[in-house]
């Protein structure tokens, strides 16, 4: 049976929560859900009027009204009759009457905040399959998907932690499903924006830092501040487990009161990897402390730091070597993150959500260890992020693949023309060979045309998504489908997507 949340009166809810009040309208009208979208509205429910970057939510509280919202709560009174909850402040009123209205799912609840620039989801995903094995039940929220025990749906949001309505009805289904562990991928957004604000994380986990989002946070200090809040929020009794390959693990380090656990493949720390062998189709590696022999599908090194970080994080609940072991042999790949697509072809295609820097490193270096012949790519940067990445990218690509086509990746309202012309002058500073074709699938199968047998091809930047963002217009698009259907025209037909 689905979750049901139950309703509340409106006095309960204002008496609950600092800094509001309830300024007209009776105390005994019945709430009955919280949304700040007012697309969202349903008969009942209580409408935050959120200000946004370009419009201020009191502008949409009439929509609100018409579509049977119960009263509004803002940071000041709106210009129609209805009962009004008056704030402070309009995000920290959504977070704490999120949170008072679903009953502070979190304090019945192990919450996991796992952060930082990349491995987010694969971590999410490792730690859970860890905990399964050990005997808990989890949930999680990630950018891929939200599982509630047994109940996988897809992330609609277009953020990876949607806002702190959806956030705490989510943890509010877990705890109503029984759940002992809830996962949460904690973004900068969700930090900044406080999305997470009401949720008592008991554990949080930082995975590495390398400039993204510099668009929305303005510099890389804002962002990195961002990140270091779920660490500052920490309880004493809690515990930060930290990635000490990392510099910036020691800023979350001084940030927390909680204890700490480290992990590494390069710097010392409580929870090592030696004897690490990669192929096409898994690694092998030595879990330290403990020299337990590790077998797992998932591709390549920083794998083995995300197998490394959800184990840290596990031992909190108890967790053993044995439970890495059965939970490495049984967890497949993770959907979108060095996915391979095989339908029989002399080359390999990987599918990746490298989508900054240092994960696009990552993907080729991984890829370049696994073939013996040439890497070729294809990946693009979507509009209206971290413009800066791009000539950055570029220059990047041309140090690491053979060849390379720049292609179209959610350009919203940019011109794709522009983002690959910026990507291009990167590229062109140090010599890369490389062409542009915008039409994705062309370029797709243009690389396809181009690969021998043993070389490979990574398709960078869309991973498990399955749309293209042009305009306000989602058109559906996946590239491990996508990929595979190419194939199939080129008279490839065993189709294996992960």
């Amino acid at each position: 049976m689905a979750y049901a949340p139950t309703a509340r009166l409106l006095g309960d809810l204002v008496s609950s929560v600092a800094d509001v009040e309830l300024v007209r309208g009776a105390p005994s009208t019945l709430v009955t859900g919280i949304t700040q979208d007012s697309r969202r509205v349903s008969p009942g429910d209580l409408f935050v009027a959120v200000p946004g970057f370009e419009r201020d939510g009191l502008e949409f509280v009439p929509d609100a009204l018409a579509r049977g919202a119960a009263a509004v709560a803002a940071e000041s009174r709106p210009s129609v009759e209805m009962p009004t909850v008056l704030v402070a402040n309009a995000r920290h009123a959504l977070a704490d009457l999120s949170a008072a209205f679903f009953d502070h799912p979190s304090r019945d609840l192990a919450v996991v905040g796992v952060t930082g620039t990349d491995g987010k989801t694969s971590t999410t995903h490792l730690l859970s399959a860890i905990l399964e094995a050990h005997g808990l039940r989890t949930g999680w929220l990630t950018t891929v998907n939200t599982r509630v025990a047994d109940d996988v749906r897809s992330n609609a949001a277009d953020h990876t932690t949607p806002e702190a309505p959806i956030v705490q009805y989510t943890l509010a289904e877990m705890r109503a499903a029984h759940l002992d562990v809830a996962v949460v991928e904690t973004s900068s957004h969700a930090l900044s924006l406080d999305r997470v604000r009401g949720v008592d994380f008991k554990t949080g986990v930082f995975t590495n830092l390398s400039p993204e989002h510099i668009n929305f946070h303005g510099s890389f200090e804002a962002y990195l501040a961002a990140k270091r809040l779920l660490f500052e929020r920490l309880p004493p009794e809690g515990v930060a487990v930290l990635n000490a390959d990392d510099a910036h693990a020691e800023t979350m380090r001084a940030a927390t009161r909680a204890r700490v656990l480290t992990y590494g493949l390069d710097q010392p720390a409580d929870f090592n990897a030696r004897d690490i062998v990669l192929t096409a189709h898994g690694t092998t590696f030595v879990l330290l402390p403990g020299a337990h022999s590790v077998e797992t599908r998932l591709v390549g090194r920083f794998n083995v730091s995300n197998w490394l970080a959800a184990f840290a994080a596990a031992t909190v609940f108890g967790a053993t070597p044995d439970d890495v072991v059965r939970a490495a042999a049984a967890q497949p790949p993770v959907a979108g993150r060095m996915n391979l697509v095989d339908a029989g072809q002399p080359f390999a295609v990987v599918v990746d959500f490298a989508h900054t820097p240092q994960a696009l490193e990552k993907a080729l270096d991984t890829v370049r260890s696994l073939v013996r012949g040439r890497v070729l790519l294809a990946f693009g940067l979507a509009g209206g992020r971290d413009a800066a990445n791009r000539r950055v990218m570029g220059a990047l690509a041309a140090r690491k693949a053979d060849f390379f086509v720049i292609t179209m990746d959610d350009p919203g309202h940019e011109d794709p023309a522009a983002i690959a012309a910026q990507i291009a002058a990167g590229a062109s500073d140090v010599g890369g060979r490389f062409a542009i074709e915008l039409d994705r699938r062309a370029a797709i199968r243009f690389l396809f045309g181009r690969a021998e047998p043993g070389d490979a091809v990574l398709l960078a930047g869309k991973g498990h998504e399955q749309r293209m963002v042009i305009g306000d217009v989602k058109l559906p698009w996946n590239d491990g489908c996508a990929a595979a259907e190419v194939l199939a025209g080129l008279g490839y037909s065993n189709r294996a997507v992960p």
